[in-house]
This record gives C-alpha cells, structure tokens and sequence, in this order.
C-alpha cells in the first residue's frame, strides 16, 4: 500500500505553493481563529489535491518524453539500415549494365550518389554514432546513481544534457545538409523511371518475339531430328539456338524490372529512410531540449520532500534506464552492419575533392553547432580518424 506523506512534508511543500498566492498566503498568516484553521485546513486539502495532481502530470511528461525517444531510436535503426542497404543494393542487385541511355544516366546518378555515401562514411557515421553513446550515456546517470549521488552531480549531468543536445542539433544539421543532393538524384531518378517504363515495353515486345522464336526452333528441332545424318546434329545445334534465345528472352524481360527497381531504390527507399532518420533525430534533440529545462529547474531547489518533482523525475528516469540502455544497444548492433554497406561500395571513381569539401564543411557545422567544453575535440577526432 502507498504510503502517504506526512504532515510536515506536506507543509513544507504547500509553502512553496503559497508563495505563488500571495492574497491567500497573507490571510493565513494573520492569527489562529477558527475562521483561519477551517480555511488553512481547505487551504491544505485544496493543495494537496492540487500537488498531487502536478506530479502526476510531471511522471506523465517525463514518460511520454522517454517513451517518444525510445521508439523512435528503434525506428532510426532500421531506417539507418534501409538507407545503407539501399546504397550498396545499386552496385549489386540492381547494377545496371545495358548501353541505352538511360541506363548510362542511372549509372552516372549512381556514381554520384557514391560520392555521397562516402561523405557519410567518413564525416556523418561516426557522429551518428556518438549520438547513440551520448542517449545510452545519459540514462547511465540515472541507473548507476542512487538519488543523493545524482544531486551532487547535477550541475554536470546538466552540463553533459546541454552537449548532448547540441550533439543532437550538429547531426541533425550534417543528415539535412546531405539530404540535399540527395534529394536531387531523387528528382533525377522519377524521370529515369518513366524513361525505364518505355523501355521495358520494348524489352517486352523484343521478349515475346524471342519467346515465339525459341518455340519454333524447337518444333524445327523435333522435326529434323528424324532426318539420317542431320538430325543430330541439326537438332541440336537448333536446341542450343533455342535454348539462348529463351535465356535472351528472360534476360530483356528481368533488364527491364531490374532499371526500374533501382530508379525506384532511390526515390522510393533510399531518400524516405533519410527522413525518417532525420525526424527521428529531431525527436532526440527535442527529448534532450526538455531534460535540459527540466534540470535547470531541479539545479536551483533543494528538497528531500517524498513528492519533490526532483526526486519523481529521477524515479521515473531510473525505472526507464534500462529499458532504453537495451534499445541503444538495438541500434549499436545495426551499426557494423551499416558500416559494412558502405565499405561494400567500390569507391574507385570517387571523386575525392567532393568528399574533402564536406569533410571541411562538417568540421564547420561541429565548431558552430557545440560550445560544451571537450564535445568540439571529440567531434572532430571521430571524423577524421
């Protein structure tokens, strides 16, 4: 059973209340009558519903806000596999071959969205991955601290809160600033989809007429197969024709699928899963934004009162930590993964200028965007490993 606060505790926190009420705080203080007990006792009870009430709304709040930033850490780890997977998918599933010319403009689109990828490898990865640290570091202080130690370290804890939401606002940059050539190739790739849509017609109607040739050469092959001397050999000479022209024909047919599907890979998953991962870091920083003024307001008050906000966002906060230290290591393990997508991709033909640009660009954003002590080194000691 719940045990209630006492007397005293409640007091002490309907003080703070008062102060906010000056007209009723000055009527209580003026003598003892009866007339003043029954309206302290109203004053006490009106409160405590009240206090109560306002704590409920603060482990409310401080839940959503957890609950909100860990689904969306489990969103942002499978839409960061989508969009590495989907860039190492364009040299290998869906590698276009054919010398029309819109298969040489996929190419080129490709290549230059390679030169991207490399951009993220290098600049944007090993920040993001620093981002994961900082939420799985954050919640550490509330699972490895007991109350009174966390108290102590509050002026820190509030300090670390304030980098890791400018952390937040530098990767956020850095996924928005890439987004834009990105979306570009997007708008580059819708039109090569209709272009791969008038293509594969062709291949269809050059499949059927395969298709009708491989069939009469093998009724050509059954027939000259009764013919002494040349059915053998005619027979099989035509088999053989036959057979490549059903392997032509089932090869037109799968080029046509295939140049669309990776048109489509860019627009349609690769350029989604960016945003996706962009709100979820949006999401994040909104998340650090809220602890970080949550905090401010703990810095300056101190109660050991049982229903303290202080001391209910802690509760809160280290019931949640470990169920969120297990979601940060959710995306930790698709991390080498997406990695190993990006080192997939050949990198020769790289235009490295392209890649330095945003190296520079990157370490600009970092000095910018952080102004905690130590943050700004760490940043760009992961970049330029």
């Amino acid at each position: 059973m719940r045990q209630k606060p006492s007397a005293i505790c409640i007091y002490s926190e309907l003080n703070s209340l008062l102060t906010r009420l000056p007209s009723l705080n000055e009527d209580l203080q003026k003598n003892n009558s009866n007339n003043n007990k029954k309206t302290l006792k109203f004053a006490i009870r009106y409160h405590v519903d009240f206090f109560n009430l306002q704590m409920a709304v603060v482990t409310r709040n401080t839940e959503r806000e957890v609950k909100t930033l860990d689904e969306s850490l489990k969103d942002m780890a499978v839409d960061m596999r989508i969009f590495s997977l989907t860039l190492r998918s364009l040299y290998v599933q869906y590698a276009v071959g054919t010398n029309e010319q819109p298969a040489r403009e996929f190419r080129k689109l490709r290549d230059d969205t390679r030169n991207d990828a490399m951009v993220y490898l290098k600049c944007i990865l090993p920040v993001s991955t620093k981002f994961v640290s900082s939420i799985s570091e954050y919640f550490e202080y509330y699972e490895a601290l007991n109350y009174e130690e966390w108290c102590e370290m509050l002026p820190d804890i509030l300090q670390e809160t304030t980098g890791y939401k400018e952390l937040c606002g530098t990767v956020l940059q850095m996924h928005e600033d890439i987004l834009v050539p990105l979306k570009k190739r997007k708008d580059q790739a819708l039109l090569l989809v209709t272009k791969f849509k008038d293509l594969q017609e062709e291949y269809e109607r050059k499949k059927r007429e395969l298709e009708q040739g491989a069939e009469n050469k093998r009724k050509w092959a059954f027939g000259l197969f009764f013919v002494p001397y040349v059915g053998p050999i005619a027979g099989a000479l035509l088999g053989a024709s036959a057979d490549s022209d059903m392997a032509k024909a089932v090869a037109e047919g799968q080029q046509a699928k295939i140049q669309e599907t990776a048109s489509m890979a860019v627009s349609e998953a690769l350029i989604p899963a960016l945003e996706n991962f962009i709100n979820g870091i949006k999401k994040a920083a909104g998340f650090f934004s809220v602890m970080e003024q949550e905090l401010m307001k703990f810095e300056s008050k101190a109660s050991n009162a049982v229903h303290d906000p202080k001391k209910l966002h802690y509760m809160v906060m280290k019931k949640e930590a470990k169920d969120m230290k297990s979601t940060c290591q959710i995306f930790y393990a698709v991390l080498p993964d997406v990695r190993t997508d990006f080192l997939a991709i050949p990198t020769e033909g790289t235009d490295q200028n392209y890649v330095d640009k945003w190296l520079e660009k990157q370490e600009k954003t970092i000095r910018e965007k952080c102004s905690v002590p130590g943050l700004v080194g760490r940043l760009l000691e992961a970049i330029t490993k």
